[in-house]
């Protein structure tokens, strides 16, 4: 049938020019909105440069978090923190989220009953390998605390990146803390002790002196740990270290923790 306009001689269909370009005049592959076909890989799926997709698009692999060491009120959780690892709801990386007024209930059996305890994390993430720290207390003024590739930025750089306002809780471990210089090859990565960390000099060689072999027992009290990070308070501490080889190599990181008080005794292998 023939439509005709209303002078009733030109046909409509004469007028309006057919749509070349739609789908009953091209193949579904072959359509000029298609997208290009695309490759896809273990860790990226890529587009090839065409006229509609001028750049390729690229989307990176997942950020893998890394738990390589934690402890809870002078106790090793290491396996326990790890569990908790989960994906963020958009798949762009892994996170821990961490509610400080329940974890006693979930980091069972509570080793130190009345006591506010210290959670301790050493972590890295597998794209940027920058070892980092978390140090919180329980019952801290944020409930949640999670571990996220932002988790130690600023509070304004947080809030652009979409995370929480727990910076203060974070800290880099840049380089070595301590290394002994006589080529016993300890390094010696974070030293905590309540709420604050240890650097001072002294404190580090000694508990370098005994990893190596050097000296007897430490007292871990706070005039050993030259402060008190937390007064009033019976604190936790822990030391993160690892053993380096003459040849440039490096353990594991290990870690020994205890609470305030007690006596740090050699319990670790030296594995390199």
């Amino acid at each position: 049938m023939t439509i005709t306009v209303a002078n009733g001689k030109t046909p409509l269909s004469e007028l309006i020019p057919p749509d070349t370009s739609s789908p009953s005049s091209h193949p579904l592959s072959e359509h000029p909105l298609s997208p290009p076909p695309y490759t896809e890989s273990a860790t990226s799926t890529t587009y090839p440069i065409s006229d509609t997709f001028p750049n390729p698009v690229l989307v990176p692999s997942t950020p893998r978090l890394q738990i390589l060491a934690a402890t809870w009120g002078g106790v090793n959780v290491t396996p326990e923190i790890r569990g908790m690892i989960r994906p963020d709801k958009f798949g762009s990386y892994e996170k821990i989220k961490l509610n400080m007024h329940t974890l006693h209930t979930s980091l069972l059996p509570d080793p130190a009953a009345g006591v506010i305890k210290t959670l301790t994390v050493l972590y890295k993430y597998d794209t940027d390998n920058e070892i980092r720290m978390l140090n919180v207390p329980q019952f801290a003024p944020q409930i949640w605390v999670r571990i996220t590739p932002f988790s130690h930025l600023s509070v304004e750089e947080q809030e652009d990146a979409g995370g929480g306002k727990t910076a203060e809780c974070f800290g880099v471990v840049s380089g070595t803390e301590w290394r002994d210089e006589d080529g016993d090859g300890v390094e010696i990565l974070a030293v905590l002790f309540g709420q604050g960390r240890i650097t001072t000099p002294s404190v580090l060689e000694e508990l370098g002196r005994l990893f190596a072999g050097k000296r007897g027992q430490i007292r871990t009290t706070a005039a050993f740990f030259r402060a008190d990070t937390w007064v009033g308070m019976h604190k936790s501490w822990t030391v993160f270290f690892r053993f380096c080889g003459r040849d440039g190599r490096k353990g594991r990181v290990q870690c020994v923790t205890g609470m305030e008080g007690g006596a740090l005794e050699p319990a670790w292998g030296r594995d390199v």
